[in-house]
């Protein structure tokens, strides 16, 4: 049996998470309070675009294109690690638990 790790509490009545949010009236202030992490947008479009241009710079012989291509490898990293993280704070999100007792999450 799940109990509230709080030392104040203790209470055996534990819910999961995500099951506690989305049975909560969408009137209920706890409803923000307990909201899930907003996901990150993903969009590789704009890093794509920039490797590719840089790409072609480079095939027709300036050499701006090495760097144009790299800010896009760059920007393309950065896109990934963002969504990577936001990733994980929805997969701790979604393995929480809610003491209905004392409101604590854990």
């Amino acid at each position: 049996m799940i109990t509230c790790p709080s030392a104040d509490c203790g209470s055996p009545n534990v819910a999961d998470l995500p099951h506690f949010w989305h049975s909560l009236p969408a009137e209920s202030p706890l409803k923000a309070r307990y909201a899930p992490p907003e996901a990150a947008g993903a969009s590789y479009w704009v890093a794509l675009a920039a490797v590719v241009a840089g790409v072609a710079l480079l095939v027709s012989g300036a050499l701006l294109g090495l760097l144009v291509a790299a800010a896009g490898a760059g920007w393309g990293a950065l896109v990934h690690r963002r969504a990577a993280a936001a990733g994980e704070r929805l997969a701790d999100w979604e393995s929480s638990r809610v003491c209905l007792a004392c409101t604590g999450t854990f």
